[in-house]
């Protein structure tokens, strides 16, 4: 499994400049709380960009209970909180590139 896996480090409020496309999980728990309301509604809405279709998003519990992003669905559970990219990119993606 570690062969597949792609572990990177990368500067989370320059996310512009990060080489890491179409990944199929991006695990961020226990890190927006250390940023302002306006900042993590940024930095979450790098990440949605950075999935690929059918990626899974995974954000700490209440780190941020009211976002929502139109390339993303939410998954249903009380353990985390999770989004799914949408296969469909016909939510305007590239207009907003």
């Amino acid at each position: 499994l570690r062969k597949r896996c792609c572990f990177s480090q990368v500067n989370i409020l320059n996310l512009k400049h990060c080489p890491l496309q179409s990944q199929h999980v991006i695990y961020c728990q226990n890190v927006l709380i250390y940023f302002r309301r306006w900042r993590r509604r940024e930095i979450l809405d790098a990440l949605a960009h950075r999935l690929a279709p059918g990626g899974l998003l995974v954000i700490g519990l209440g780190e941020m209970v009211d976002w929502q992003h139109p390339l993303l669905e939410p998954v249903h559970s009380g353990q985390v909180t999770a989004f799914v990219r949408k296969q469909s990119t016909s939510t305007g993606e590239s207009a907003r590139r």
